[in-house]
């Protein structure tokens, strides 16, 4: 019984693992879905069997850098939008106008 549970939580890991490739989210968002892998992946190594564990310890270890990785990637993106936004944008006002043009065409001619 104990190694069909530890079979089955592995399936349904490896299930959501590939499902991760198709989120469609951006970095930093990811975590919670990583996160869930890693509760699932915790069945094997608490109830299965010596090679259900260390397929369980693998799977968990996989998810626990991917929960590290997307966090970090999270705080970059989060920097850069931060950073993005400090940086002063060009507003219409500061564009010249159709009045502008003609008056320099008229200086030239």
């Amino acid at each position: 019984m104990r190694a069909r549970i530890s079979k089955m939580a592995l399936a349904v890991f490896t299930v959501l693992f590939v499902m991760s490739f198709f989120l469609l989210s951006a970095a930093g968002d990811y975590w919670p879905w990583y996160a869930v892998t890693a509760a699932i992946a915790v069945v094997p190594v608490v109830v299965g069997p010596l090679r259900y564990r260390l397929i369980g310890t693998a799977a968990l270890a996989l998810s626990l850098v991917l929960i590290i990785g997307d966090y970090g990637m999270g705080k970059q993106r989060r920097a850069r939008q931060q950073s993005a936004s400090a940086t002063p944008t060009i507003c219409h006002s500061q564009y010249p106008t159709m009045q502008t043009y003609i008056r320099h065409s008229a200086v030239l001619n």
